[in-house]
């Protein structure tokens, strides 16, 4: 009987634990219910590079602790990274798939830490781009948000960012533009 409270106790909190979890998680779905991803490139054109990397995480811009709960982008995730001129598709099993168009990347480059992956200096692929919102009149077109790439290669890497890169418009002619610095937290310019 004596060690049936503690027991009781601890199970107790576990489960308050896993509560708080879970209401944190709903808050924060309800929270980016706003934010429109793509799941396809209404003009794909050609394809310019295909890889596989880990997703490890989707953040809003110059947040990256604050990860966002959209479908696709939620859960890290091994996924097939294509890069066509129409702009990038991040496919994941079991996930939706994720397109974004060439006109809303901001820019691409690397990093060495989000949410919980801390990696060797510039480790990871950071692609910067701006999302379509429900709320696009109010909030200066949409969401920009970070994604996070880790490739099994740094010659995947390079690849990855340079071809990225290229599908970026010009920051000078971009509206909004001017938002994606670099990011003096996570790593290079993106």
């Amino acid at each position: 009987m004596d060690k049936l409270w503690p027991t009781a106790l601890i199970a107790i909190v576990v489960v308050l634990i896993f509560v708080g979890m879970w209401i944190g998680w709903r808050r924060r779905a309800r929270r980016d219910s706003s934010i429109l991803v793509p799941s396809a490139l209404t003009e794909p054109g050609e394809t310019l590079l295909t890889v596989t990397a880990l997703h490890v995480g989707s953040t809003h811009h110059d947040r990256p602790l604050d990860r966002v709960v959209v479908p696709g982008l939620a859960f890290r995730a091994n996924a097939t990274v294509t890069v066509s001129t129409g702009g990038v598709t991040i496919t994941a099993p079991g996930e939706r798939s994720v397109a974004i168009t060439a006109d809303a990347i901001l820019g691409a480059g690397t990093a060495t830490w989000t949410i919980d992956r801390t990696v060797e200096h510039d480790g990871l692929v950071l692609v910067a781009w701006r999302s379509g919102s429900e709320r696009a009149a109010t909030d200066a077109g949409g969401t920009i948000i970070d994604t996070y790439l880790r490739t099994a290669d740094a010659t995947e890497q390079e690849r990855l960012v340079a071809s990225i890169r290229s599908l970026a418009p010009q920051r000078n002619s971009t509206p909004g533009a001017d938002d994606v610095a670099p990011d003096t937290t996570t790593g290079s310019e993106a």
